[in-house]
Order: C-alpha cells, then structure tokens, then sequence
C-alpha cells in the first residue's frame, strides 16, 4: 500500500511495507512530482528487497559521511574535508553514486583546473570523494570505486601530489626570526622549533599535558595525527619557554589569547569599555599571520608553521645525532620509513659537509647570512614598541 499526502505545502510518501509504515518528504509542492517520485521511492525499495543497491546520490552519501566520520576526525581534516565536498557538490552532488564513471571524474578535473585549482588540489578533491566511495562501500551502497583507477591513471599525466617541501631554518634564518618576532609570537616559533610539534597539537596544548620535573608533553590520541598518544621530550629552548610563559587563571591551555602583546614589558588591559567579546584566556587556533609578518621583517622566504616542524627533525638528526627510531617516536611518524622519507633530502647537506668540511651545511652554520645583492650581513628588523594594533583598533572601535 503507497499513497501521497499533504503536510503542510509539501507532499509526503507514505508506504507499508513488511509490516512497516514508512513516511518520507517528496520535497516537492507538484502533485505530479510527487507521484514521480513515490514510483522511484517503490523502485528502489523493491530493488533493496532482492540485494540491489540504494539509489543514493554524491550529495547523499557525502552528507551521512560527514554525520558519521566528522566527529572522528581532526578539526583541519574536516575542514579541508569540507572544502573539497563543496566543490564536489556544485559538481557531481545530483549524480547517483552508482553512475559515477571516469568520464565524470574527468570533467570535475577540467573544470576544477579551468577555475584555476592546482593539480596537487584537485587531487586532495578525488581523495576525498574516493574516501567517501570507500564509505560507501563499507555501508554496502557501491561495489567499486571508481577513483582510484581515475587517480592511478591520471597520475602519468601530472595529477599527482606536488613535491615534499624540504624548507627548514638555518641558524642564521632562526636568530633573525626570534628577533623580529612579538614577543608571544617568538615564544610559540622557539616552541614548536625545539618540540617539533604539529600546529593543532601546540595550540590544543594544556598545562595538565605539560612535565617540567621530567621535561616532557603529553600528546593525547585525540589530538595526535595517527591516533596514537606519544612522549614529546622538551629540548632547553622549549623548556625555557614554558618556565617564562604566562599561565592563566582560568584558562589550561599553554598558548592563549592573555598571553598576546606586543610589549616586552608587562601585558597591557583591555579597555574596559569595549563592547566586543573578551577572548582572554581563549587558545590560539594558529599564529600563522604572526609568522608571515616576521618573516617578512626578518627576510626569511617562503616560510610555513610546518617548516618549523621540519627543523626540529632536521636538528634532531643533524646536531643531536639522534637516530632514526629516535625521532619516529619524537615526531610522531608510524615508521622509520616514513621518517627517512621525509628527511632524505638531508642527504645533500651530508655529501655537502663531507666534500668542504665542517661548517658548509647552512643549517648548522653560524648565525650569520650574507645577503646576495648587496654582499651585507643580512639584519633582522624588529617590530614595534609599545603599540599593540588590536588594541589601537579597539579603542578606534569604541571611541
């Protein structure tokens, strides 16, 4: 028995079945919509009825993906996540999930590459509707996933993954760096140097994580990238920034919005007249404009919170002399594989060393870089006194 009735403006099917009385919105205010529609409805529930599949579309399928993967993933997952599902759904979100060839896949990479996306871009989109293919898979929706022969083969063809960067600081870049940094900006860059620690894992960071007495972190499972709570031993520069760094009264996290100014004196009180909301206390989500712009001053190219990552481990392998296994576990990585991978480049520097002697790996050279065009030590420029430019903008706000 099947019927269609109204509630509201809007036409419901209605269906018994198996003793069950199933209700679903047609989302359509056209009878003859509605009618059409409640003949695919019995369609698929009787193809469900022999083993067949759901007629579910991209959009669909995307939806129940994120409902039940999005609370499991990492905030930057699920935001990168919910980038390449929005240009998905403009795209192939009607489509049903089973019609999905490589003749579609081909014409989302055109007009993706056409609206001036990167190859390395477009990639991470496929990825992510390949994760949802493999979701569905899971729940019995698809037999096939037709991404990964797509990828395999246009793979040949440029689409692939850009270069692993091998960026790191030199001690001359790092001193320039400290110095033309505020203050709490320079206290975060020393931190994540001298812990390698991934951007989300600083920034979540709590007090109750923090061992001064044994002079180690914590990382917990939920916030570590492999799932997979891990000791972080804290080198001298670390560990002194957490003895100077200001805690907050209410607040755990280590890295906070109260600790922000740009005096190196004490830290100067909001006015008590603004109406905006009070982030004190609040953590950082990122510094990566207070980076970019101490960078700049500093002279320090193309420069990302990750490369800091980078130089801890290649500190790690080239002054401390830690071995592989060593830094596996200090980093994070699932293997010693993948952290010979990451740092191969490293090598270079060895063949370097070894060819001139000690003292020609510009990583571990002294603190000191020419500049090229003028043939001048190349200064740090340090940023500005006793102006703090949220406050300034707040005040200007208010007045």
């Amino acid at each position: 028995m099947a019927g269609i009735y109204l509630r509201g403006k809007t036409w419901w099917g209605r269906v018994q079945k198996d003793g069950q009385d199933l209700r679903q919105s047609l989302e359509t205010r056209s009878e003859s919509v509605a009618r059409g529609r409640l003949k695919v409805w019995l369609d698929e529930l009787e193809a469900l009825a022999w083993g067949g599949k759901p007629r579910l579309t991209v959009n669909a399928a995307m939806d129940e993906f994120q409902k039940e993967h999005g609370p499991t993933l990492r905030p930057s997952t699920v935001r990168r996540y919910g980038v390449s599902i929005d240009h998905l759904d403009a795209f192939l979100g009607d489509k049903l999930l089973l019609t999905v060839r490589s003749s579609d896949l081909k014409d989302f990479e055109t007009a993706r590459r056409t609206a001036g996306a990167s190859a390395p871009t477009v990639r991470r989109d496929l990825a992510c509707l390949s994760t949802v293919f493999g979701f569905a898979i899971e729940k019995e929706w698809a037999d096939i996933n037709p991404v990964i022969p797509f990828l395999r083969q246009r793979a040949k063809r440029g689409l692939r993954e850009s270069p692993p960067r091998t960026r790191y600081l030199t001690r001359a870049e790092e001193a320039r760096l400290i110095e033309s940094a505020l203050p709490y900006v320079a206290d975060a860059i020393l931190f994540a140097i001298y812990t390698g620690l991934r951007q989300e894992e600083q920034f979540s960071l709590t007090w109750e994580q923090v061992d001064l007495a044994r002079k180690h972190v914590t990382i917990s499972a939920e916030t570590a990238k492999g799932k997979r709570e891990r000791t972080v031993i804290l080198l001298a520069p670390a560990l002194a920034v957490l003895k100077r760094i200001p805690r907050h009264l209410k607040s755990p996290f280590v890295f906070h919005h109260g600790a922000a100014t740009t005096t190196r004196g004490a830290r100067r009180a909001l006015p008590s007249a603004s109406t905006k909301k009070d982030n004190d206390g609040e953590r950082f989500n990122h510094l990566d404009r207070g980076l970019r712009n101490a960078a700049k001053r500093a002279k320090v190219p193309l420069l990302r919170w990750h490369d800091l990552r980078r130089t801890h481990g290649c500190r790690l392998l080239q002054e401390e002399k830690w071995t592989l296994e060593m830094v596996r576990d200090q980093l994070g990585h699932r293997s010693v594989v993948q952290t010979e991978r990451s740092y191969a480049f490293l090598e270079v520097e060895d063949r370097r060393m070894a060819a001139h002697g000690p003292g020609t790996n510009p990583g571990t050279a002294a603190a000191q870089e020419i500049d090229n065009a003028t043939g001048e030590p190349i200064a740090a420029q340090k940023p500005a006194q006793g102006r703090r430019t949220d406050l300034e903008k707040l005040k200007k706000s208010t007045a």
